[in-house]
């Protein structure tokens, strides 16, 4: 007769079969058999202080590994607290599977103890959720999710288990519905390549062109196709931007490689374009750029195909895969003779770019608080191949996102569309487990290490040397007292109380270092590079407390996507950099030249 199991056990068992080692988590008593059983099974259990903190750790886990991470939380608040980190993943595209304890069943709607409704919390930022009543259909559940998770677009996948009705009891594991114990599949799934003409016609467009472009992005890390990218552009020899998680996948030093900051001007005076594992979406103006081109769009799955670009061809395909089907296509540029002008062009506009960054830092090299370009430009210097950044600063972030020259895929770790602060504490966590041999940096701002900082314990319990580097200005969003609010912020009215500042000066590195953190306080700005290498050769989580200035002003202030946050305001009372830029000059633009 076979053996009864209890269902979480078999659960646990279902996640060993997918390859799970690891999972990141906070108990209570709705998940505590699942999370018993993993720790029993032997997997590796993080327990983290909050679930938020979790989730973040799973997802920058999972877009190390490239493969789903695996986060758990009790029901109610510990479901709910996920809700932040599991957006992230969503819009960032990352491959995860939560595990979500639920009530009792029997108790639904009589005022049970946690009681939520994870399915419908969480169905517009999971690709599903479900709650599984049955203990039978458990296992089923969890291989799709695996499966669904990382079915392009990836993103993170839901499963709720409700006390009562999953754990009564113990059930024969030949119970199991929809279920194939053991490997079903040998092997991994094929990945899905365009027709060949697709691919040669791509190559012809791309030959043929006389200032041709490849701009890629976070298909091309999930896709490994960084070699292969690298590999046709310097056969056809064209300039290439990478952005988000595919930064690094090409050496940002590479001669055909553009920045950012150089980019805007390419695309607007290249002819034919290549989009590569690229999301278009907010982050890339919507793809609504300057320019005449036409695109050859390659993406990973139909709804990142941008239907409203000019496009000469269009694959839906795995991107690593379909650059492999290019380079065997035998083609050569044939507008030969005009080729190496355009790449000099390219170069000339890198160059200047990069120029104008060493510049600007130079400029603010000696002040003090210091300033977020020359904090970001020492940084930059110290970025090795084998260190890993996680960004999770508003305003240092932003400079050092410019001034970093990437070297690795998936080097670069951030929110992406989900714009919320915090994350890197647990991210950065999750990066260090995935890359046990990397040094993992997280430019915090005051910010986030005040809404997540209580899980830097966390990294001290399980003995993981993350440097935390603080940007510490005293303030939410530095710079816009001086740009729109006035000193103290006189706009907001006498009860104010300074409005988006926070308490001057708060020493974070002696918060943390009785938890046994190695601690740096750094206020002249000649310090900060000794402070960062001793800090990662302590072999310690680490908290580096660093004094930036708030007077600095981020450049989303003025750009016509911002103008919504200041256009209620009385353009008498604001200050002049926001009346002159939001009343003066966004506002007629978008209301048939009125004014407010």
């Amino acid at each position: 007769m076979t053996k009864k199991l209890w269902p979480a056990e078999l659960a646990v068992q279902a996640l060993q079969e997918e390859g799970v080692d690891t999972m990141f988590g906070l108990l209570g008593g709705h998940i505590q058999p699942i999370m018993d059983y993993a720790y029993r099974a032997g997997i590796r259990v993080i327990m983290v202080r909050h679930e938020q903190a979790a989730v973040h750790a799973a997802d920058g886990y999972a877009r190390i590994m490239k493969k789903p991470g695996v986060c758990f939380a009790t029901g109610g608040p510990g479901m709910l607290n996920m809700i932040t980190g599991i957006h992230m993943a969503y819009v960032s595209r990352t491959p995860m599977v939560c595990l979500f304890g639920g009530h009792k069943e029997k108790e639904s709607h009589r005022g049970a103890i946690q009681e939520a409704y994870a399915a419908e919390l969480c169905k517009s930022i999971t690709k599903w959720t479900v709650r599984v009543t049955d203990p039978a259909m458990a296992s089923h559940f969890i291989r799709k999710a695996f499966r669904d998770a990382m079915t392009p677009p990836y993103g993170p996948v839901g499963i709720e288990f409700p006390l009562d009705t999953f754990n009564f009891e113990p059930v024969d594991p030949a119970s199991q519905v929809a279920y194939l114990p053991g490997p079903w599949r040998q092997g991994q799934p094929g990945k899905r390549a365009t027709d060949p003409a697709s691919a040669r016609r791509a190559v012809e467009i791309l030959a043929a062109a006389k200032r041709p472009l490849i701009m890629a992005g976070e298909g091309i890390h999930w896709s490994g196709a960084g070699p292969q990218m690298q590999a046709l552009a310097e056969r056809l020899q064209i300039p290439l931007n990478v952005r988000r998680l595919g930064r690094g996948a090409i050496r940002e030093d590479h001669p055909l490689a553009i920045s950012g900051g150089a980019r805007k001007q390419v695309v607007s005076e290249a002819d034919v374009v290549l989009l590569a594992g690229l999301q278009v979406n907010y982050l890339e103006s919507f793809g609504e750029w300057k320019t005449n081109a036409r695109f050859i769009q390659l993406q990973s799955c139909s709804e990142d195909v941008l239907l409203s670009l000019p496009t000469a061809l269009e694959i839906v395909a795995d991107p690593g895969v379909v650059l492999e089907q290019m380079l065997a296509v035998d083609a050569q540029p044939v507008a030969l003779a005009e080729r190496p002008a355009w790449v000099d062009r390219a170069a000339t506009l890198q160059q200047q770019f990069l120029e104008s960054m060493a510049d600007g830092a130079r400029k603010v090299a000696q002040e003090a608080p210091i300033h977020p370009r020359w904090l970001s430009k020492i940084v930059s210097d110290l970025a090795s191949p084998d260190m890993t950044l996680v960004f999770d600063s508003f305003t240092a972030s932003t400079f050092l996102g410019e001034q970093l020259l990437a070297s690795q895929s998936g080097q670069v770790l951030d929110a992406g569309l989900s714009a919320a602060f915090g994350h890197g504490i647990g991210m950065g966590i999750g990066a260090k487990l995935a890359r046990r041999d990397d040094r993992v940096l997280v430019m915090m701002g005051d910010a986030g290490i005040g809404l997540g900082g209580g899980d830097i314990e966390t990294a001290v319990r399980y003995g993981l040397p993350v440097v935390y580097l603080v940007y510490n200005d005293s303030t939410f969003c530095a710079g816009l007292e001086q740009y729109c609010y006035g000193e103290n912020f006189r706009v907001l009215g006498p009860e104010a109380h300074k409005g988006f500042r926070l308490t001057q000066d708060v020493r974070y590195d002696l918060m943390f270092e009785p938890l046994g953190c190695h601690v740096e306080h750094v206020e002249n700005p000649a310090d900060i590079a000794a402070a960062v290498e001793r800090a990662f050769a302590s072999g310690k989580t680490a908290v580096i407390n660093l004094i930036g200035t708030r007077h600095v002003q981020h450049p989303l202030y003025d750009t016509a996507t911002a103008r919504e946050m200041f256009w209620h305001l009385p353009p008498d009372e604001v200050e002049a950099p926001t009346r002159k830029r939001h009343h003066e000059i966004h506002y007629p633009r978008y209301h048939n030249g009125v004014r407010p």
